[in-house]
């Protein structure tokens, strides 16, 4: 029987997509998307698990300082994607100037969508072309990852309020992960390295996914752009593409 957070020991936020109600009566399919942390440092029982599970590929939405840092265990067993999402609220120890000490996800989240047109168009090609599973993800897996998950969602025809709910519960599966980084036992990049380096202040609402934040971006675009999937298609991605991956990731109950 499948379940939505696979049964991996490395991963924490490793979930499935499938099971999700849509709003015309029919439901995700399992087995089509995974969302997750960065895949780093995960057992061979780990990568096998998600190979026998149907992992086909993966694409990295870290940044390259990000990637060189933590590299993907994935990288080399599957084809393998590289797509960063450059945004300074995503990146630590980017390019970008640093995050301010209390962030709006909310707000993040659009400029994020609206900063990476080209990069939704791009990734959702991939999506919609992706023979078996595609697991996805950035460093933690819940910003970078959570915009492409509520365009998935989206796409899939569901409601607002359940791409929310996946959005949140992140910050419980991620407690061991952001233990990691408050203690300074995970380096998310190039700036942590080094003699003389200190880790930047991390504010706590790094460490927060509220459904507020995900509903905040949802409602922007429609009130903007009439739905977030006439936002896409505003920005490129064809109808084409979006039925392909209706036709994938979409089945009647």
């Amino acid at each position: 029987m499948p379940t939505r957070r696979l049964m991996t020991r490395e991963l924490y936020n490793a979930r499935d997509l499938g099971g999700i109600p849509t709003k015309d009566g029919k439901v995700t399919r399992f087995g089509v998307f995974v969302r997750s942390e960065a895949p780093v440092g995960l057992s061979q029982a780990d990568i096998q698990y998600l190979k026998d599970y149907g992992v086909a590929a993966s694409m990295d939405f870290r940044s390259t300082g990000e990637m060189e840092a933590r590299p993907s265990d994935l990288r080399n067993v599957m084809p393998y994607y590289p797509r960063p999402l450059f945004n300074e609220a995503a990146i630590i120890g980017g390019k970008k100037p640093p995050m301010p000490k209390q962030l709006s996800w909310g707000e993040q989240y659009i400029s994020m969508a609206e900063d990476s047109r080209q990069w939704a168009v791009d990734v959702l090609n991939i999506a919609a072309q992706c023979p078996g599973a595609l697991l996805y993800h950035c460093t933690t897996g819940k910003d970078r990852t959570g915009l492409m998950t509520c365009y998935l969602l989206s796409i899939a025809g569901a409601e607002r309020a359940d791409i929310a709910a996946d959005y949140s519960v992140s910050q419980i599966f991620l407690e061991p992960v952001y233990e990691k980084i408050r203690n300074g036992a995970m380096r998310l990049g190039p700036a942590m390295d080094g003699p003389g380096k200190k880790r930047p202040p991390m504010d706590e609402s790094f460490f927060q996914t509220p459904a507020a934040a995900m509903l905040t971006l949802i409602d922007d675009l429609t009130a903007r752009y009439g739905s977030v999937v006439d936002y896409l298609r505003t920005i490129g991605v064809t109808e084409e593409t979006m039925e392909q991956i209706r036709e994938k990731f979409v089945e009647n109950p």
